[in-house]
């Protein structure tokens, strides 16, 4: 392969990847919703079908709160499995914004910090070790559903 193809190639994936962004940034965000609330502990997760942690299921232009978490390394004071992991900590929900209100993930992180205090950072789909749920300390309103990130896929308004 010569350097010109090479070049193509670059600048073919550079552009297929900015669509993927701008598809989530204009299109829309992952959302999840808590499920339950127990002795202190908060469980929380993307309930299918209501949920896409592909592609977003939420237009970014919804104003919602979003999760923030504190992991501090608290120990585990319920079962978990893969779907219902233990994140290590507490969780708050932000005031309600537009997803679409973060050019990144570094600037959602620094609102929770700037909403909660230091050490909180938006909420990620595997924190709780697994995937799809997990579980941490608080008692996050149930009548809203949130703003959360998902590494390595499109499907946060802010990639």
């Amino acid at each position: 392969m010569n350097v010109r193809a090479v070049c193509l190639a670059a600048a073919a994936l550079a552009l297929a990847l900015s669509a993927l962004s701008a598809t989530a940034a204009g299109g829309k965000g992952v959302t999840w919703r808590k499920a339950s609330h127990a002795n202190g502990v908060d469980k929380i997760g993307c309930f299918n079908p209501e949920c896409d942690a592909y592609q977003g299921e939420t237009v970014c232009s919804a104003r919602l709160p979003v999760l923030c978490l504190k992991q501090d390394g608290s120990p585990s004071p319920v079962p978990t499995d893969f779907y219902n992991g233990w994140a290590k900590g507490n969780i708050a929900l932000s005031r309600a914004v537009r997803g679409d209100s973060f050019k990144s993930r570094a600037e959602a992180d620094a609102f929770c910090r700037a909403e909660f205090g230091q050490g909180y950072r938006v909420g990620e789909h595997h924190d709780g070790g697994g995937g799809w749920g997990w579980q941490a300390y608080g008692n996050i309103d149930d009548t809203t559903r949130f703003w959360v990130t998902v590494d390595g896929q499109p499907s946060s308004c802010w990639n």
